[in-house]
């Protein structure tokens, strides 16, 4: 069973409430808005259209961010991005399945006695309460099993994972996506997309890392499930400011020779990779501690890492992962089941990695 924020709870059920045969799939992250149109003729689903706008903004003014963990999404200004973005795509869909972050969400893990479906329901609203810091008529509850395991008195125990998504953010989406004409259909929290997009029940216990703008979510996947979900505050714009400080450049420079030199740096350009190497350190020792942490834990190992979001495209970031987290990246590529024009199919895994949650919207349109 999958956390399906949107068609069961918020919303009617996409399949039924559409009879288009193209939907977009939109990501409003912390420093852009990604969009993707996915269509379907026959059996196959084809790339329509793709943009992102990123705002640079945030690069010299760090409250600039489209939203942080904390920082409300500014709905007047996302609003206007978006109209920008739609205005140069020009989709032929308004209907459209949207992102929603995970800090915008409360994960909370619970275990209970083995009990009767109705019951473990019951109980597990109850218990609820004590974990969710809001009144229950102001979220949205899900929940999914886990695990089943017996604890040190030999009695039969479930493991369930409960998210709860505020009301009030469910609104505001509801409120922003309409005032630019898009018609909201469903919502999900991101890390639901990921994992549709990249992985499969039957892969291997795999680690997601979404390094975004201004934060890096952090997942550990086992067989469809989010076992572990956190972020933190350090992501491409950390390592852009690291390296503006260290040459002395404007933010806008320092961004440009990021993406340019990566940690391939040499020579005389030795110092632009240096000066990005504490900051990744900061993200990775956060995802090495949350891998200890999930293995300590469970008495289970994950086995591989997925790296995806605009700050993946670093040159020269797989084989310094690699290194330091011991692990060998998966190079899944999340448009797999999407066929795109000729045209593009060279830069393939990069628009793989920067629109992985986007693909992930629209594919659930389709799945």
């Amino acid at each position: 069973m999958m956390i399906d924020f949107g068609i069961k709870t918020f919303f009617s059920d996409v399949k039924n409430a559409l009879t288009s045969t193209r939907i977009l799939g939109i990501d409003i992250g912390t420093t852009s808005i990604k969009l993707l149109e996915v269509g379907k003729k026959g059996e196959t689903l084809t790339l329509e259209n793709y943009g992102i706008l990123e705002t640079k903004d945030y690069l010299s003014r760090g409250n600039a961010a489209i939203q942080t963990s904390a920082l409300k999404i500014s709905e007047r200004d996302t609003a206007q991005l978006l109209n920008v973005l739609l205005r140069e795509v020009q989709p032929k869909t308004k209907n459209a399945i949207v992102s929603i972050p995970i800090y915008n969400a409360f994960f909370v893990t619970i275990d209970m006695p083995s009990l009767p479906p109705h019951e473990a329901a019951s109980a597990l609203q109850f218990q609820a309460k004590q974990y969710i810091p809001l009144p229950m008529d102001q979220v949205n509850i899900e929940w999914v099993e886990m695990d089943a395991f017996q604890n040190e008195r030999g009695q039969d125990m479930r493991k369930y994972l409960l998210v709860a998504v505020p009301k009030a953010v469910i609104e505001m989406m509801k409120r922003l996506l309409g005032s630019v004409g898009v018609n909201l259909h469903a919502l999900e929290v991101e890390h639901q997309s990921l994992i549709r997009s990249l992985l499969s029940p039957s892969d291997p216990i795999t680690q997601i890392i979404d390094i975004g703008g201004e934060s890096t979510g952090i997942y550990i996947i086992e067989k469809g499930i989010a076992k572990r979900s956190t972020q933190v505050d350090s992501a491409g714009s950390s390592l852009t400011k690291s390296l503006a400080r260290t040459l002395d450049i404007s933010a806008l420079r320092a961004e440009d020779l990021k993406k340019r030199k990566g940690l391939l740096g040499s020579g005389g350009e030795y110092e632009i990779s240096h000066a990005l190497y504490p900051f990744l350190d900061i993200i990775f020792n956060e995802c090495t501690r949350i891998r200890n942490e999930f293995e300590r834990s469970s008495n289970k190992k994950v086995s591989e890492i997925i790296l995806v979001g605009g700050g993946a495209n670093l040159l020269g970031i797989d084989a310094y992962v690699k290194d330091v987290m011991g692990l060998p990246i998966k190079t899944t590529d999340s448009l797999r089941h999407i066929t795109l024009p000729n045209e593009i199919e060279p830069i393939r895994k990069e628009l793989g990695r920067t629109f992985a949650s986007t693909s992930g919207l629209a594919l659930r349109f389709f799945v």
